[in-house]
């Protein structure tokens, strides 16, 4: 047996540190251990999850499974979109439906071997306004093909729209493709704040986000979980109608099927205000409209030409000019004092003096676009070319009613161009190389380019005709065995117009006239009118048009005749005998207006407007619940209509209850809040109700948007609950 020896206490200790020390090293390596494994693990977990996304991805793209449509607008939407061409017997021929904003054209859906296929997008300038097709770039483009290439068929349809805007053109673009062309042309730009939509939801998300989710929209596995989560939340992605402000930025307008613009309500012009987010949204807008086009014919391989899209910035006015808010009324009006005095001053060459009295104002009021476009007429007449250029511009930009392609959309065409590799046409450079030698060499298009604000003359159309050829050749999409010298073009060009009847030219003027009154040009609109009036005096549009401009000049019984005669030429057309009673009331003719209207309702109309005049002349006559039946009788047949709403809310509260009609005059305002007829009465019915703080808000609303009739404020006894306030006298006192 061996015996041990006892171990000393200075050993015990020993043993027990070294123990210690190597339990403490095992500790240490089985601590780290399941670290490093831990990392591996997440780090094989996410390479796992990557891989399979990734594959899942790539099998959504060959399937094509959510494809993405380049069409799709996350902006807009549409109640109904209805084919702009109806095919019958193999031929395809521009639908009855869309008659009222498009040329008819018709050609084969079956293309033949020899046969080039060309569609032509745009607005009123595409479409050939004021005439029609057969004076459009379009036409000519034809014409110039056929003799540029007499081997070949040529096929250029022109799908220009009156009015229409960029985001009406990409479904034009997507349904053409169908019928496959062999080049795309494109000149757009000028019609984009006609509609009303709201784009406030998407600047409250910011840049960033904005970025960020047009990068994940380009993934298919994104796509797809985003109509999974709109088919199990439908309400996630609601859409809203036109006019609707909610800040919401999921949120997108849903525009009627045919143009709606905001010129053609009731209020017209006085519904443009300064708005920036609305401007920025509208520069956004076009920019996504203008790639989505491009992508959808690169995706059939249809080469694209874009056109910038110029405009008359020298001899035509602003529509609107606003003046800053912060300013009373009385500075106001000493302003437009100022500018008149210096109009003035331009007319008589005192330029230098005009200048000064100019510079003064926008001192003053930096963003006033007609104190610009007088600045750049007095710098013009001391030959200051440059100068005058960058305020002629300025003027069209800060347009509060740009019907004009302001700054920004020309710099997007041009960039969308250049990013997309796309073909572009210069307008500006065609216009200024026409100019005569010895002309100043800064350009700056004016009457001699436009017939009005943006329509080019004949010979514009034609330089856009022949710069299309000459790119068409540039770029090998045809060859051109016959070179056409300036002779042969003046040769075509006069055998095409003297084959159109002198009417024809006639029918500028008419149009003219027509448009320039929508816009609230009235003095350009009256000149117009009458040069058409010899030639159309069968006409009863133009009756209807002379009937309105006696009315603005108080000659009443002889604006009445008019507008009867154009009753009977018209053959009680609804639109016209509605035109007769508005002149009816206008000229104090109460009862004829109202039994005017009575036979419109009576007949059934559609016209919204005939409800709505025919119950305020009840309401006017204390018929309170007869104003109500018409006005039911009228949101039966137009759904809600801002025209209706106001006056059926106003009914209500006429008839003892204010608060039961707030919620009609909100509806109306979400659809058309810059009326200010509305947010007037919906002050009043506030007061009404003892909410002082939400009448005078509204009241504050009303005048900043341009209410102005101190009068009425002053005595109306809906607000004398609200005459000893501070703010009620203060906003009395801006008005006055």
């Amino acid at each position: 047996m061996v015996r041990r020896r006892k171990a000393s206490p200075r050993r015990k200790a020993n043993v027990r540190n070294q123990r210690s020390s190597a339990e403490h090293c095992i500790t240490s390596q089985h601590s780290g251990a399941p670290e490093r494994s831990l990392l591996k693990d997440i780090l094989f977990g996410l390479a796992v999850c990557v891989t399979f996304f990734f594959c899942l991805e790539m099998a959504l793209r060959i399937a094509g499974i959510p494809g993405r449509d380049p069409a799709e607008d996350p902006f807009v939407g549409f109640s109904a979109v209805q084919p702009l061409f109806d095919v019958k017997d193999g031929v395809a021929s521009t639908a009855q439906s869309r008659i009222r904003h498009f040329n008819e054209q018709g050609f084969p859906v079956k293309k033949g071997p020899r046969t080039f296929r060309v569609f032509c997008f745009g607005g009123s300038t595409t479409y050939g306004h004021p005439f029609d097709w057969r004076t459009a770039f379009p036409r000519w483009l034809g014409e110039l093909l056929k003799e540029s290439c007499p081997g070949m068929d040529f096929e250029v349809i022109n799908a220009g729209g009156i009015s229409y805007a960029s985001y009406r053109i990409v479904p034009l673009v997507k349904e053409c493709l169908g019928y496959q062309p062999d080049l795309m042309v494109v000149l757009t730009g000028h019609n984009e704040f006609l509609e009303r939509r709201t784009y406030s939801g998407l600047f409250e998300r910011g840049r960033s986000l904005i970025t960020v989710s047009s990068l994940l929209d380009r993934l298919y596995l994104y796509r797809g979980l985003s109509r999974v989560f709109q088919k199990l939340l439908p309400g996630l992605m609601k859409e809203t109608s036109a006019g609707d402000s909610s800040p919401a930025s999921h949120r997108k307008t849903v525009l009627k099927g045919e143009v709606d613009a905001i010129l053609d309500k009731s209020a017209g012009l006085d519904l443009y205000h300064r708005d920036e987010a609305f401007y920025r949204g509208v520069v956004e807008h076009f920019a996504h409209n203008l790639r989505s086009m491009i992508k959808l014919c690169k995706g059939s391989r249809a080469p694209v030409i874009l056109i910038t899209p110029e405009s008359n910035i020298k001899d035509f006015s602003p529509f609107k000019s606003e003046h800053e808010s912060a300013l009373n009324s009385a500075r106001k009006s000493e302003l437009d004092g100022e500018l008149k005095s210096a109009a003035q001053l331009i007319n008589d060459s005192r330029f230098e003096d005009a200048l000064r009295s100019i510079d003064k104002v926008l001192a003053q009021d930096g963003a006033y676009a007609y104190a610009h476009f007088l600045k750049g007429q007095a710098l013009l007449g001391m030959g200051r070319s440059k100068e005058a250029l960058e305020s002629f511009v300025r003027a069209r930009d800060d347009d509060v009613c740009p019907l004009r392609a302001v700054s920004p959309i020309l710099d997007a065409t041009r960039k969308i161009a250049a990013d997309e590799g796309a073909s572009l046409i210069e307008f500006m450079d065609l216009l200024s190389a026409r100019q005569p030698n010895g002309k100043e060499s800064i350009f700056i298009p004016g009457n001699e380019s436009f017939l009005d604000h943006v329509h080019p003359t004949i010979r514009g159309h034609q330089m856009i005709a022949e710069a299309i050829v000459d790119l068409m050749a540039q770029k090998g999409l045809v060859t051109v065995p016959r070179k056409l010298g300036e002779d042969d073009r003046k040769n075509i060009y006069a055998r095409v117009m003297n084959g159109l009847d002198p009417k024809f030219f006639a029918l500028k003027d008419y149009n003219l006239a027509k448009v320039l009154k929508w816009a609230g040009k009235r003095e350009e609109a009256k000149a117009a009118l009458m040069r058409a009036a010899d030639a159309f005096d069968e006409n009863p549009e133009i009756h209807k048009m002379l009937g309105s401009f006696l009315l603005d000049g108080g000659d009443y019984e002889k604006a009445v005749a008019e507008y009867e005669k154009a009753v009977r030429m018209s053959g009680d057309d609804p639109d016209m005998v509605h035109a007769l009673g508005v002149a009816q009331y206008r000229a104090g003719l109460v009862d004829k207006a109202q039994s005017t209207y009575e036979r419109l309702v009576r007949a059934g109309t559609m016209l919204p407007e005939a409800y709505s005049n025919l119950a305020m002349i009840y309401l006017g006559k204390g018929r309170t619940e007869d104003a109500r039946a018409v006005l039911k009788q009228g949101l039966d047949k137009n759904g809600d209509t801002p025209i209706l709403l106001g006056p059926y809310g106003l009914s209500l509260a006429l008839s003892g209850k204010p608060a039961e009609g707030i919620p009609w005059v909100l509806r109306a305002l979400e659809q058309e809040p810059a009326d200010t007829s509305n947010l007037y009465n919906l002050a009043g019915m506030y007061a009404l109700c003892g909410k002082r703080k939400e009448a005078l808000d509204r009241l504050e609303e009303a005048v900043a948007k341009g209410y102005s009739n101190y009068d009425k404020l002053a005595t109306d006894d809906v607000f004398k609950t609200l005459r000893g306030e501070p703010r009620f006298r203060d906003i009395l006192n801006r008005i006055r």
